[in-house]
């Protein structure tokens, strides 16, 4: 029986954690034709994205394409949203060149490990949900940033100078002034890349007449020229590069470094490596890596789920989606990998295609393999400006300003969240422009906890009358004291204005939630109250939080609720006639309400 137990057990788990085994009895001939058609599709944009995405990170071509078939696998078995494919991506690859631009590829190869261990975690100990604290207009400002960052980096491939820079700021000083070297070829090139880039991107879009003779092959034609644009591009590029060594000329442009050719050996990632003349062990390269050991893993973590979100048909399985992240970031390090995460405009293409499970990733990664293993002897051909035109292209579109107005509109606050994490990025960093962004924010948040919203108001009837406040979200520690403070002085204020001390009464019906802070004070405050003379009463105090100010000492007898309030306050004086909290129509000459606003006792005690 606990066998069976067991055995039922391991088969639910095992369903939802590797979902191919729900759905692959079902997949159909269709199913096939279509996930091949846009594997092969997607491959024509990742093979290329993939080496720009290399260079972008400061390393050859074809720790790009290493990067860009192991998450392919991974996803098919662990996978939930068929759109999704994890490989290189702009975002990935800027942040490894910020943490290893002065160092080697064995650190951004450690570093894709070390990545997937954090994901892992984050996974095993459900810790997920710190990914929500990146708002969306930090996510807004630090994308544009990075784009811009990659835009001005690439600068220099596409205009054949060659210079070291560190930060965004130095790379465009170090730009100007080496304007006057640009070679000519390389500028002419790489600008025809990105016009035709560009052109062709909108072919999809071109409305022909159904009328027209041939319409569904052009409409198919314009559609592949335009999925295709970014292989076609290098090409010819590289048909250019092979022509003029081949026929012994001078070539005008730069050109890839030779590569070495094959699939990469399968191999632990490195513990040891040198540098120049210093050695660095694993606990030093770690140590190295700094801050990239975290930064990386919860960024990529936070594009998965963002992509996964916008193209699922409906909720998805965050938890699964961080689990195929990491094991793509963990095993992709054995062959020599990159940091991984999925892409938007890889989704875009997939999707565009057709795709119709997550077996197309299968697809697409066996082409990369052959990529790697056949074409890479003809790498050395591509241009290197026609690689930053890919990439200009690809990311330039990523520019968020559709945000900006609505934003300012809507909230200051938040505009002022996306300046900081946009200016912060440029200046300082991507990560500290991050970090900034998500410590506003989270400012913000706090604030509106620790002062929160309050409504005040005095209610009088025929037997006498009492001051209610009505606190919005919780009573936690960060606004104890405020509330202390709004209390006695609103205390005392009444004191002044009516010649006595109307009892002040807390409805807590509204609160969130409480916590053992909270709890010690207000029975503190509660408790001083009665010594005065003076009474302190908390309405409709939600159940578990009650129970946490009972333990913190707090007496039954300063709570009440909506039906027992006038008992407590007035006694045997307590008519049933008389009305309760909330007066109806007909009790309108027994009740005189007066409104008092949080900022009227605020004005008052400045």
């Amino acid at each position: 029986m606990d066998c069976s137990k067991w055995k039922a057990k391991f088969v639910k788990v095992a369903k939802k954690r590797i979902p191919i085994s729900t759905w692959i009895w079902e997949y159909s001939r269709e199913d096939v034709i279509s996930d091949i058609i846009a594997g092969v599709t997607m491959s024509l944009t990742m093979i290329p994205q993939s080496m720009a995405y290399a260079a972008l990170a400061g390393f050859d071509p074809q720790y790009g394409l290493n990067s860009a078939f192991m998450g392919c696998f991974i996803y098919v078995l662990f996978g939930t949203v068929k759109e999704v494919i994890i490989g290189p991506s702009s975002l990935m690859s800027l942040l490894t060149f910020e943490y290893t631009q002065h160092l080697n590829v064995d650190f951004a190869i450690l570093l894709c490990f070390t990545s997937g261990i954090v994901q892992f975690l984050i996974t095993i100990l459900q810790l997920g949900f710190l990914v929500s604290f990146i708002s969306t207009p930090v996510i807004s400002g630090f994308t544009t940033a990075t784009t811009i960052i990659i835009v001005i980096s690439q600068m220099k491939g596409l205009l054949g100078l060659y210079f070291k820079s560190f930060g965004f700021i130095d790379n465009l000083r170090r730009l100007g002034e080496n304007l006057i070297k640009l070679r000519f070829g390389d500028s002419i090139l790489g600008i025809c890349c990105i016009c035709c880039l560009l052109s062709l991107r909108k072919l999809k879009d071109v409305k022909i007449s159904k009328k027209v003779r041939g319409y569904n092959v052009l409409r198919n034609l314009f559609w592949f020229l335009a999925t295709g644009r970014n292989a076609l591009v290098i090409f010819l590029s590289g048909c250019l590069g092979y022509y003029y060594k081949s026929a012994g000329l001078e070539v005008p442009f730069i050109t890839t470094k030779s590569i070495e050719s094959g699939i990469p050996s399968w191999s632990f990632p490195p513990i040891k490596t040198q540098v120049g003349n210093k050695t660095y062990n694993l606990q030093e390269m770690v140590i190295e890596l700094g801050s990239g050991n975290l930064v990386i893993p919860i960024v990529s973590i936070f594009a998965n789920i963002a992509i996964a979100k916008a193209f699922a048909r409906g909720t998805i399985d965050a938890t699964q989606e961080m689990m195929t992240l990491s094991l793509s970031n963990i095993f992709g390090s054995f062959f020599q990998s990159l940091p991984t995460a999925g892409a938007f405009t890889r989704s875009a293409v997939i999707s565009a295609s057709g795709v119709r499970s997550p077996v197309a990733n299968l697809y697409c990664g066996t082409l990369t393999l052959l990529a790697l293993q056949f074409l890479t002897p003809y790498f050395h051909y591509i241009p290197r400006s026609t690689l930053s035109a890919v990439l200009i292209s690809a990311v330039i579109f990523l520019i968020d300003w559709e945000i900006v107005v609505p934003l300012w509109r809507a909230s200051k606050v938040d505009f002022l969240t996306l300046v900081v994490s946009f200016v912060a990025s440029l200046c300082l960093g991507v990560e500290v422009g991050l970090l900034f962004g998500v410590v506003v924010g989270l400012a913000v948040l706090v604030q509106k906890w620790a002062r929160p919203e309050v409504s005040t108001e005095i209610n009088k009837n025929s037997l006498g009358g009492y001051v209610i406040l009505r606190p919005e979200l919780g009573l936690y520690f960060p606004s104890v004291d405020y509330l202390t403070s709004l209390i006695m002085k609103l205390a005392q204020k009444e004191s002044c204005d009516h010649g006595e001390s109307l009892p002040i009464v807390i409805d807590c019906s509204k609160i969130k939630g409480s916590d053992y802070s909270a709890a010690k004070t207000f029975n503190a405050l509660s408790n001083n109250f009665s010594k005065s003379g003076k009474q302190l009463l908390f309405l409709d105090v939600p159940s578990e939080s009650k129970e946490k100010w009972k333990i913190a000492g707090c007496k039954e007898q300063y709570f009440c609720t909506t039906q027992n309030l006038n008992q407590v306050l007035f006694g045997s004086s307590y008519s049933a006639s008389l009305p309760l909290l909330y007066p109806g129509k007909h009790d309108a000459k027994l009740e005189e309400t007066e409104t008092l606003t949080k900022n009227d006792v605020s004005t008052e005690n400045e």
